[in-house]
């Protein structure tokens, strides 16, 4: 039990920090507008190991899509 509960610390760590690299307005993507990013089915953790943004909740639009880009930002 001891050796589950590190490795998923460390996976929550991992996905803490991946999405800590991500400025929070980089993954505001209105879903019309989001690019593909990963898979069919990819989880959230391959999603931000691939540093995309992840957000299952919107149906028929890709869940793990590329970030906003920084020029995107300032436009």
């Amino acid at each position: 039990m001891g050796n589950k509960m590190i490795w998923v610390l460390a996976i929550l760590t991992i996905v803490g920090l991946s999405n800590a690299l991500l400025p929070s307005g980089q993954c505001n993507v209105p879903a019309r507008s989001r690019e593909n990013c990963g898979y069919p089915g990819i989880g959230e953790i391959e999603c931000s190991a691939r540093q995309c943004c992840f957000d299952s909740n919107v149906i028929d639009a890709p869940w793990c899509f590329k970030p906003i880009s920084i020029e995107e930002c300032v436009l």
